[in-house]
This record gives structure tokens, C-alpha cells and sequence, in this order.
């Protein structure tokens, strides 16, 4: 992956943009304000990250940065020549907010087996041009997506016994809106576990994202582009970060918090996001391991006190509470409760979808990821009284769960 420019210093946001436009005849990548995020990440690796990455990933991290870029500018080539595309409404969208590791993914998946839903998957967000509506998707396409998705995380091999759809599915696994659509706009909490430090933290708790769900809303209507109307099904960890600005782009949403015991959840996400710190080419020693997981459960409290400061302006009419431990006792009983809040019914195609994935679906089928919520230093008092305020709004704290319902 050539660039030419040299990677002693991390580029700034000019220098990628001009790369970008060496690719491609048309070079306009929409509104400046959703070039924000990348300027605040970029900024971030500069003062704090960039020089303790290795060769390999300073240029992984500039490629995938800069293939960003490249997407951002077909779709807005595509927008200019299909103007069908910014017709498109996207009406009364499922949206899951919960928190990394609560049973999100699960659910999404649940979710998308109703055959009048969509969701996003993989390869549509690594090669969305052309739309599908005027060509669908080649063998090659399809390759090269998949080539991407597994050259990101070639150096931490391991993050696939943590996310096992990707063996599964490949990329053809559902995509997230943070980590797959919003990254493009420089924009989630993905883009910071891989190489973004305090600044870019910053950023993610205390900007306005308006203009990056913007973009957000943008892509969907791209994909959506001659699908029939169909409603969609959508998951991002990340929407806690800004989820006044998500209810605010989507007003007519049902939002779905999905929730699980603190032990578990914390326990999982600080081993995820420490396993992601390999992404800036070293080996993760055990301190650096507990270091990165305790930053990831301090930007967890952070994003759960600002969403549930959120919610209390959106209105709960909007929100459906889901636990992990209810869905894992009963999966389609979880998914009927949605809907019957929804005004919906699960059809018995639906149903019978879930029956059969779940058959064939169990957490340990590619290997089991190991953590312990000691290995982080994570103590139940402490924890509890941390995430107070959450553990008296919704019942769920370390070692802590409401009853399953019945």
C-alpha cells in the first residue's frame, strides 16, 4: 500500500484527503463539518499515539483511514448521479444502544432474521459503491471486502474468538452503525481502542455528533436505495455516546437498551478493547492489558451517565429495556416482547428463522473467550458504587441482576 507521502509523522487530515482524490475523478466528500471526527482522531494519534505504533501499524492505520475516505467520495459521487438515493425515508428504524458486551450483537442478529427487516452487514460498508440497486454485489467485490475486514485485524488474531460471526459469516456478518457506518465519518468507539488516546476520548463524550449521524443517515439511504421499503434493524455500542443527537436524527425510533450484570459485561469488554490495543503493533504485556481495561470501563461510565442524562430529555416512551439474562433464557420470548412494544408481531417465518439459527449458532462453537473481571482490578463494591446511578435507574450492577421474567 504505497502512499506518497512517508509515515514518520502521522499525516493530518489535508494530506489524506488529497491521497484519497488520486484514486478517484470526483474528490467531494460532502458537508466539512462530518470531517470532524477524523480531524479529532488524527489530532489525537499526532500528540499521543503515533509514535509508539510500529511501521506495520502506522501503515495499516493510514490505509484504513484513508480508504475511509475513498468510500466517503463514491458516495457522494453515487448521491450526485442517483439523486433517487436522497429520496429514500428511513421510517421507524430498531435501534439497539446498549452498551459493548450486553447481548447487542445477539439481538441484532435475532432482529435481522424477521424477513421484513434489513440490516447492514460487512462488505456493503468496506465496498458500498455502486449501490446495489444498480449492481449487485460481484465475486470480487465481495473478495476485496473480505480481504479488508481480515488485513484490519490480522495483528490480533485473537479478537475473532471474541467476535466469532466474523469466522462465521465473514464479511458478511452484520455490520455495526459505530464501528462499520460512523467510522467512516471518523466517529466511534472502535477507531479509539485502535489507536485514538485522551483527546480523541474527549471528542467522543463532549462534541456534537448531529453532522456525523448526518452521514449516518446518508449511507442508509444509499443501501436502502431499492429495497423495497423494508424497515431496518440496527445495532451501535457507540449510540450511547450520542444518543440525544440519534433520537434527534431518527425521531420516530424505538430505541432498545439491552442491559447485563456488571461482572460480566465489564469483565468482557475491558479483555476486548485491551486485546484491540495490539492493533498498534506491539504485543500487549499483562500491565498494558489491565491499564487499556481500565480506561475502557472509565469511558463506559462516562457513556452510560451521559445516555441515561440523555433519555431523560428524549422520554422512556421512546426505550425498551432488554436483558441479557432474560434474552439467553429465552430468545424468542425476548424478541416477541420487543415487538408487542413495537405494535408488531414476530411472524411465523420470523420465528422459525430464529428456531434455526439458533440451532445451528452457540457461543463456544469457535473457541471460548477467556476473561476474568479480577484480572482487571475490578472489585464489586467498588464497581457498584461507581455505576450507581445506573444500578438504582435499571437494577444491574457487579454480581447484581434483576430476576428474569417469566
Amino acid at each position: 500500500m504505497p502512499f506518497s507521502f512517508d509515515l514518520d509523522q502521522c499525516p493530518f487530515i489535508e494530506t489524506l484527503i488529497d491521497e484519497a482524490g488520486r484514486e478517484m475523478d470526483f474528490t467531494e466528500l460532502g458537508d466539512p463539518s462530518r470531517n470532524a471526527g477524523m480531524e479529532a482522531l488524527l489530532e489525537s494519534m499526532r500528540e499521543e499515539t503515533w509514535a509508539q505504533m510500529t511501521p506495520k501499524a502506522r501503515e495499516l492505520a493510514t490505509d484504513t483511514l484513508l480508504h475511509y475516505l475513498v468510500n466517503r467520495m463514491w458516495l457522494a459521487a453515487d448521491r450526485a448521479a442517483f439523486p433517487e438515493i436522497t429520496r429514500q425515508k428511513i421510517e421507524a428504524p430498531l435501534i439497539i444502544v446498549g452498551p459493548p458486551r450486553s447481548g447487542s450483537t445477539l439481538l441484532h442478529t435475532l432482529l435481522s432474521l424477521d424477513p421484513d427487516n434489513m440490516a447492514p452487514e460487512h462488505w456493503i460498508c468496506r465496498e458500498p459503491s455502486p449501490p446495489i440497486a444498480r449492481l449487485a454485489p460481484s465475486p470480487e467485490r465481495m473478495e476485496e471486502a473480505q480481504r479488508r475486514m481480515m488485513k484490519q485485524f490480522e495483528l490480533v488474531p485473537d479478537i475473532f474468538v471474541t467476535h466469532p460471526y466474523m469466522i462465521e459469516e465473514g464479511s458478511g456478518a452484520l455490520a455495526e452503525c459505530g464501528s462499520d457506518i460512523l467510522s467512516m465519518a471518523g466517529t466511534s468507539q472502535q477507531l479509539w481502542c485502535f489507536w485514538g488516546g485522551e483527546t480523541y476520548k474527549r471528542y467522543l463524550l463532549e462534541a456534537d455528533h448531529t453532522a456525523a449521524l448526518g452521514f449516518h443517515h446518508d449511507f442508509l439511504q444509499h443501501v436502502q436505495w431499492g429495497s423495497d421499503g423494508k424497515r431496518w434493524a440496527l445495532k451501535g455500542s457507540d449510540h450511547m455516546l450520542w444518543l440525544a443527537e440519534l433520537a434527534a436524527r431518527y425521531p420516530d425510533a424505538r430505541l432498545i437498551w439491552t442491559h447485563r450484570d456488571l461482572a460480566q459485561q465489564l469483565g468482557s469488554l475491558a479483555s476486548v478493547q485491551s486485546i484491540l490495543l495490539g492493533l498498534r503493533g506491539h504485543p500487549v504485556t499483562p500491565e498494558q492489558r489491565h491499564a487499556q481495561g481500565i480506561r475502557a470501563i472509565e469511558l463506559q461510565h462516562a457513556a452510560i451517565e451521559k445516555a441515561m442524562k440523555a433519555r431523560e430529555a428524549i422520554g422512556e416512551d421512546r426505550f425498551i429495556d432488554v436483558s441479557y439474562h432474560d434474552m439467553m433464557a429465552d430468545h424468542l420470548g425476548t424478541v416477541r416482547r420487543i415487538y408487542e412494544q413495537c405494535g408488531l408481531e414476530v411472524s411465523p417465518r420470523h420465528e422459525a428463522s430464529i428456531r434455526a439459527w439458533l440451532a445451528d449458532h452457540h457461543q463456544t462453537k469457535h473457541g471460548v473467550h477467556k476473561h476474568s473481571p479480577t484480572e482487571f482490578g475490578l472489585d464489586a463494591r467498588a464497581i457498584n458504587e461507581r455505576f450507581a446511578g445506573y444500578l438504582d435507574r435499571f437494577g444491574f450492577g457487579f454480581g447484581i441482576r434483576p430476576e428474569l421474567t417469566s
